[in-house]
């Protein structure tokens, strides 16, 4: 009886340890806590550390390997009219009490190592100035204290440490748990910059028209009820269709933004709170997400004064020939076409039949309105159909065929660089690779770049699949 029951035990230890020898013991990849691509907009701050400036950082957890990382110093006196901070690795027992810390992006320096770099730079016939800067000087938290950040070897967003304040606040609808509360938080205002706020929160005390309204911006549009029954977030109201007859009547109307809210079944979903200014009645607008913009349906007033002072009185030329346009004379009610190279001027600037316009009179005296290329939303501009006329009309007579080629948004070769950026516009990144900058890269979005030597159009090249 006893040898039986000692076969048994030995055939149950045998299993057991072949179980565990030859079973995988399952390895983790450590991964932030939450998906980056669903909040697209902010994932250019982790992959374009330049984009920082003004953003406030979480640092959620602090490993071993982050002390090469972090720095404290002292700026120094300037070599030549350079700037530059005598920096050192923080101490084991400082960067520990990083963890938790939230940390408040100003400027963006460089190292002791500036002189090294000051002299490579002139044997090499570099601009220093144009040379990029490898430390990130924050501000921690209320407590002040200045430390540095090396991201030179960051160039995978999943090591990057830190998440961005605004992530949470937008996308989560929710802050990390921290020792501060959200009125310590310096996250990045509405800054009048877009007729759109990435946190829709910075829009309280801004005044918004509505100036059409569709079925889009009806299904939108709610009634609201605060919850009293939930402890964990007073800010969850409960929502109803608001009346299609009634929004209707809203068009045309200007609103006081007065506070932001959740759906008691969607902390996801952001509604603004909207007062009829001149009455009393109130509505619920449900916020676009980051994604859908575009589909912002009223007009931030300030955004709109800020506009007119921009365009208003300025002159245009008419690209013409690939961007045909017909308008409408508003004093002879007749269709008017525009020809390549017509010169008009910006009267005023309107919100009309639902998008950005300008009032112009053109050189004959007739007067037409011209529409914004997109609608309503963040984006504004008039680019596909005009040119700045004080940019472009000094080549006129003396270069007509770069003139034509600005015009028609054309790049042929020997053009300046003014010549190129008229037709083009602003490049994406710019890089220079000698020290008076005569000879450059333009990079544009879809892996295109230019090539200019001695200030002039070399080759318009597009960045092989390998390098991309």
């Amino acid at each position: 009886m006893n040898n039986r029951f000692n076969l048994k035990m030995l055939l149950l230890a045998i299993g057991l340890i072949s179980s565990h020898a030859f079973s995988q013991v399952r390895v983790y990849k450590e991964l932030p806590d939450f998906d980056y691509n669903d909040y697209s907009y902010f994932l250019k701050f982790m992959t374009q550390p330049n984009n920082l400036v003004g953003q406030t950082l979480y640092l959620e957890n602090v490993s071993d390997t982050l002390l090469q990382y972090f720095f404290t110093g002292n700026l120094q006196e300037p070599y030549s009219d350079v700037s530059y901070y005598h920096l050192v690795r923080m101490k084991q027992d400082m960067l520990k009490k990083m963890q938790g810390q939230w940390f408040v992006v100003v400027d963006y320096v460089s190292d002791q190592l500036a002189f090294q770099k000051i002299d490579d730079a002139e044997e090499e016939k570099q601009d220093f100035k144009a040379m990029p800067k490898n430390f990130i000087k924050m501000v921690v938290g209320l407590e002040k204290d200045t430390v540095f950040y090396n991201y030179s070897d960051f160039w995978n967003r999943y090591h990057f440490p830190f998440i961005p304040m605004s992530y949470f606040n937008s996308n989560k609808n929710e802050y990390p748990n921290s020792k501060y509360n959200k009125e310590d938080l310096c996250l990045i205002a509405y800054d009048t910059n877009a007729n759109y706020a990435y946190l829709p929160e910075k829009l309280i005390g801004q005044r918004l028209i509505l100036p059409l309204v569709s079925e889009a911006t009806s299904a939108r549009l709610f009634n609201g009820t605060k919850l009293f029954n939930y402890n964990d977030d007073s800010r969850k109201y409960s929502f109803t269709d608001y009346p299609i007859a009634k929004a209707k009547l809203l068009e045309g109307k200007t609103f006081l933004v007065t506070d932001w809210m959740h759906d008691d079944a969607s902390l996801t979903d952001v509604y603004l709170k909207l007062v009829l200014v001149g009455g009393r009645d109130t509505i619920y607008y449900k916020y676009p997400p980051v994604t859908e913009r575009t589909k912002f349906d009223f007009v931030i007033e300030s955004f709109l004064n800020k506009m007119k002072k921009q365009y208003k009185d300025l002159d245009f030329v008419y690209r013409g020939d690939k961007f045909t346009l017909t308008v409408i004379d508003l004093r002879r009610k007749k269709a008017l076409t525009l020809k390549q190279g017509d010169v008009f001027r910006c009267l005023e600037f309107v919100v009309k039949d639902g998008k950005f316009q300008m009032l112009m009179q053109n050189e004959k005296g007739r007067k037409f309105y011209m529409p914004s290329d997109y609608n309503l939303g963040d984006k504004l501009t008039f680019s596909r159909s005009l040119a700045n006329a004080n940019d472009a009309l000094k080549y006129k007579n003396t270069y007509p065929t770069y003139f034509k080629a600005i015009l028609q948004k054309e790049l042929i070769m020997n053009m300046t660089q003014d010549m190129a950026q008229q037709s083009w516009g602003k490049p994406y990144r710019n890089v220079s690779n000698n020290f008076d900058g005569s000879n450059r890269h333009w990079f544009y979005m879809g892996n295109i770049y230019i090539i200019f030597r001695n200030n002039k159009l070399f080759r318009v090249a597009m960045i092989p699949k390998e390098l991309r």
